[in-house]
């Protein structure tokens, strides 16, 4: 920690810890809230918030803010390169995934278009034959 914490500070930011680490992330998440409040520069209360949050966009929120506050953060830079890098890889899945819909979604509409020609020539055809 960066500047000097309360006793206070310190036995609530502990508190948020052993909630994290008993699986209890919801009861973690107001007592780092609050302390994040008191103090938006409390690093420590950012990177646990990071672990205790519910979705991704949120834990890069929260790391973002310990490497503002402290950019020599080896964790929180680690944490985060690792979620863009997921985040990438997210992506380009969801890309190749369009490529293939938008593939099959061409060949059903060629290969609809190709029975209602055969249709059409095959009416044509059986017009000629009795008209």
């Amino acid at each position: 920690m960066s500047t000097s914490r309360s006793a206070d500070q310190i036995d609530r930011l502990l508190d948020a810890v052993e909630h994290i680490q008993a699986g209890h992330q919801e009861l973690a998440r107001p007592l780092l809230q609050q302390l994040i409040r008191e103090d938006s520069n409390f690093e420590d209360a950012w990177l646990w918030m990071s672990v205790a949050v519910d979705d991704v966009d949120q834990t890069i929120v929260c790391l973002d803010n310990v490497l503002r506050i402290n950019p020599k953060n080896d964790r929180a830079a680690l944490a985060l390169s690792r979620l863009q890098a997921e985040d990438m890889v997210d992506e380009a899945e969801r890309a190749r995934l369009r490529g293939r819909r938008d593939l099959y979604l061409f060949i059903f509409w060629l290969v609809s278009g190709l029975i209602l020609l055969g249709i059409f020539l095959w009416f044509l055809a059986g017009m000629r034959l009795f008209g």
